[in-house]
């Protein structure tokens, strides 16, 4: 079973999150208003069977590099992924362990408050702009954690797609247009397109 999350900057296809195999993400930092019209990020969540893989990817339609990515350490998955680590990298693509800044900039209460704590980090090696995850399309990078307490596959997906998600995945986007910067997260922005899809269908079937 393999879902697909999508990390957007654009919000043009949230109202496809009612599927539920797919679910859009927002950019939640861009002190630089960076145009990020065009910013197409991904992360492949594969079963592995005892365990579960993350790979982050880049189909953006913009220069854009992903060169930190983080995922959150909380209570509620305590225990649920272990031994994290990088299991593959395409070619183009090398990172190490330890992201740099150590935590994703700070998140607003709208995408769920403080950074609880890495479960694990990493970063681009330098140079970053031609070790990250460029927006070719076929560079990726995946992470591999063991399931641990108990967790299955459905427990980390609903953890990661509930309205108070359980964890949350961070990521350090350098060399948009202008050389400005984002930083995306796996909680959707408030007032999305989704949203206002979801506040119209609602609005319709009371007029009915």
């Amino acid at each position: 079973m393999n879902h697909h999350i999508s990390v957007l900057g654009c919000l043009c296809g949230l109202a496809t999150m009612a599927s539920g195999d797919i679910i859009n993400l927002s950019v939640y930092e861009n002190s630089d208003n960076a145009d990020v019209s065009g910013l197409n990020l991904f992360v492949d969540v594969t079963d592995g069977g005892s365990y579960i893989e993350f790979a982050f990817g880049n189909s953006s339609s913009i220069s854009a590099v992903v060169t930190a990515v983080y995922v959150e350490d909380t209570h509620a998955i305590d225990g649920w992924l272990l031994n994290g680590h990088i299991s593959a990298e395409s070619a183009g693509v090398n990172f190490s362990d330890g992201a740099s800044p150590a935590n994703p900039a700070q998140m607003s209460n709208a995408f769920g408050g403080t950074w609880a704590g890495n479960l694990y980090s990493g970063d681009a090696d330098s140079p970053k702009p031609t070790n990250g995850i460029n927006e070719t399309g076929n560079e990726s990078l995946t992470l591999r954690f063991d399931y641990g307490g108990g967790a299955t596959f459905a427990d980390i997906i609903d953890a990661l797609t509930s309205d108070d998600p359980g964890f949350r995945f961070a990521q350090h986007v350098q060399g948009l247009p202008g050389g400005f910067s984002v930083w995306t997260t796996s909680v959707p922005a408030p007032g999305s397109v989704s949203a206002i899809a979801l506040a119209g269908l609602l609005a319709a079937r009371r007029r009915r």
